[in-house]
């Protein structure tokens, strides 16, 4: 049975200087994502609205340096939900460009 996975990318000066990959056991995103840190070796980041938003309608968000309250070395952190196989990958809201 395939399950979900949590995708996670430290970026530094506009290139991927480290990605992750962990399986998201009984759909607990929270252990995830805390696992994607500590293998990053960072302190959880705030949890804003936007992230929750983000995560919701596109599977995906990102992690500013002032989203974390000890100093970092990278401009973002950027994790994505990869679904399991056979499942439907979520998108955003159609635009009229998407069709053009």
């Amino acid at each position: 049975m395939d399950k979900n996975r949590l995708w996670g990318r430290v970026i530094v000066d506009h290139r991927i200087a480290r990605s992750e990959t962990v399986v998201i056991e009984d759909g607990d995103l929270e252990a995830a994502f805390l696992e994607l840190c500590r293998r990053f070796d960072v302190q959880r980041p705030i949890q804003l609205p936007k992230h929750a938003r983000e995560m919701e309608r596109f599977g995906r968000t990102f992690y500013a340096p002032e989203h974390f309250t000890e100093p970092v070395s990278f401009q973002k952190l950027e994790i994505e939900l990869i679904p399991a196989d056979g499942e439907p990958r979520r998108s955003g809201p159609r635009t009229p460009l998407m069709d053009a």
